[in-house]
C-alpha cells in the first residue's frame, strides 16, 4: 500500500521511501536474512542492519537485486552506532521493526559449574538490551508510521512457567526472559502512541544459533549442511519466517505485551 513518496540522499546513494518500511536488526543471515528477503519481496522497502555488513555476501547479492533494501552497519548493544542510525533516519516513518539480532552463546561457557560472567554480560547485552534501545531509537519513527509495531524474536526457553527442568543454555533462558519483561516494558510505555508490541516464538529453526546450542562450535556450526537433531523436529528459516510474518499481520493492539507463538496462541510468561 503507497502512503507516501519521499527521496532522501543518504551517505552513499539516494534511498527511495515510497511504500509500507520495516528495519530488521541481525539481518546477516538465518532468519533475518529471510526477514529481509520477504519482506522485499511483499514490496516493503527494508532497513537491514548487520555488524559487519561488508562480509555479509548474501546480503549484499540480495540488495544488489533488490532496489527497496537498504543495508545499514549496526551492533545492537553499540549506544553511538544505534545514535547516528537513529539521526540519519529521523525523518523516516518506519511501520515495522523486528529485533531479531540475538545470540545463543558458547554451551561450554555457560555449562553448570562452568558460568562465565562474560558471556553473561554478552548475551544480556544483545539478546536483552540491543531490542530495548533499538525499539527506543526509533519509537518516533513507528509513531509517525502507519503499521506502529514493535517485535522481538524469543524463546519458548524465556518463559519461566515453561521451564520444567535444568536448562542446557541458562544463559540464553536468562537473556531471553529479560528480553521478554523489557519488551514488555516498552509495550506499556507506547501503548498510548497505538504501537504494538508483540514477543514471537519462532520455534525451531534449523540455524547457526540452534546447531551451536545442540553443541557444535561457531565454525563447525556454520559450515554444517542437513545437521542431526537427533529426532528433534525443526524448520527452515524460510518457513519460519512466513509463518511469523502471518502472526505479525495479525498483529493490532489488544495483544501489545504479549509473548505469542508461530502458530498465533499466546505462551505463558
Amino acid at each position: 500500500m503507497l502512503r507516501y513518496t519521499a527521496c532522501v540522499l543518504l551517505s552513499l546513494s539516494t534511498f527511495t521511501v515510497s511504500a509500507e518500511t520495516v528495519l530488521v536488526t541481525g539481518s546477516n543471515r538465518g532468519m533475518g536474512l529471510e526477514f529481509v528477503k520477504q519482506y522485499a519481496d511483499l514490496g516493503w522497502d527494508v532497513i537491514a542492519t548487520s555488524r559487519t555488513p561488508s562480509d555479509d555476501v548474501e546480503l549484499q547479492e540480495l540488495a544488489k537485486e533488490n532496489s527497496r533494501i537498504r543495508i545499514e552497519s549496526l551492533d545492537v548493544t553499540n549506544v553511538d552506532q544505534l545514535s547516528s542510525l537513529k539521526e540519519e533516519y529521523r525523518n523516516h516513518p518506519i511501520d515495522l521493526v523486528i529485533n531479531n539480532a540475538g545470540l545463543s552463546g558458547d554451551r561450554s561457557k555457560q555449562a553448570w559449574g562452568q558460568i562465565e560472567k562474560d558471556e553473561f554480560e554478552l548475551l544480556m547485552a544483545t539478546n536483552a538490551f540491543g531490542a530495548l534501545k533499538v525499539s527506543e531509537a526509533f519509537s518516533d519513527n513507528l509513531i509517525a508510521g502507519d503499521g506502529k509495531k514493535i517485535v522481538a524474536i524469543s524463546s519458548i526457553a524465556g518463559s519461566i512457567e515453561s521451564m520444567t527442568r535444568p536448562s542446557s543454555l541458562p544463559l540464553l533462558s536468562i537473556s531471553k526472559a529479560s528480553l521478554n519483561m523489557a519488551m514488555r516494558t516498552v509495550a506499556f510505555r507506547l501503548r498510548d502512541q497505538d504501537v504494538t508490541v508483540a514477543l514471537l516464538n519462532p520455534g525451531a529453526v534449523d540455524t547457526r544459533a540452534l546447531r551451536q546450542a545442540f553443541g557444535l562450535s561457531l565454525e563447525e556450526a556454520g559450515k554444517a549442511t542437513d545437521f542431526d537433531y537427533g529426532g528433534y523436529e525443526t524448520v527452515s528459516a524460510k518457513n519460519a519466517v512466513s509463518r511469523l510474518i502471518k502472526v505479525i499481520n495479525e498483529l493490532d493492539i489488544s495483544k501489545t505485551g504479549s509473548f505469542i507463538n508461530y502458530d498465533g496462541s499466546e505462551i505463558p510468561w
